[in-house]
């Protein structure tokens, strides 16, 4: 195995030998933050592709709703964020090898099987009907297994742990994902409880001035 590659060269390395592309890779401390960051913003492409573009039999909500992106930044970029400083935290507290520089590449770079097949998958639906449409899904259900597969194996990797105890702290990261979406909801709420309230105290500030 030749270890002089460039940044795409290690990309495909890990998607197509999971095992051993996380291991080499964190043996010569490879990995690309500017590349993560473009599969971050394309996984949000993926997100706005998959909801709002494909055949109109197969998405006809999409041609009559108002495009809201907030929704999909939440379900694209805030999860991996949220993912990412999750899993960090849980790890550092089992003792995990991996630093949060670590632990985002080899989280980003899992991504892009689904983020490719799910496009394929929308694209495809302009060329079939519906009886067909088991086609586009297992595309779709493909590449989400096999990002599935990267994550788990990077994650092993990236923090020097057996088997077990990445599925625990992936669980842990999940938990931890849905407390700190909780908590960003109702921090969310009590902004607006708060913007709500000095609005309304300035709205009838300024009628009795005006009155």
């Amino acid at each position: 195995m030749v270890y002089d590659m460039t940044p795409i060269q290690w990309l495909k390395h890990v998607i197509f030998h999971p095992i051993e592309g996380y291991e080499d890779m964190r043996w010569k401390k490879q990995g690309s933050m500017v590349i993560s960051i473009v599969i971050v913003f394309f996984f949000l492409v993926a997100q706005i592709v998959n909801q709002r573009m494909g055949g109109f039999a197969f998405n006809m909500a999409a041609y009559s709703d108002v495009f809201n992106i907030v929704p999909i930044i939440t379900q694209s970029v805030v999860y991996y964020v949220a993912w990412v400083v999750s899993n960090w935290s849980f790890c550092t507290l089992l003792d995990g090898e991996g630093n949060m520089r670590r632990v985002a590449i080899y989280s980003a770079y899992a991504l892009v099987p689904y983020i490719v097949c799910s496009i394929i998958s929308t694209f495809m639906t302009y060329f079939l009907t519906l009886d067909e449409s088991i086609w586009s899904s297992a595309i779709f259900y493909v590449g989400l297994a096999w990002s599935v597969v990267l994550m788990v194996t990077g994650m092993k990797a990236c923090h020097q742990y057996s088997y077990t105890k990445t599925f625990l702290c992936i669980v842990l990261t999940l938990v931890g994902m849905l407390l700190m979406l909780c908590l960003l909801v109702l921090l969310l709420s009590l902004f607006q409880q708060v913007y709500v309230f000095f609005y309304t105290i300035y709205t009838e500030i300024l009628y009795r001035v005006r009155s």
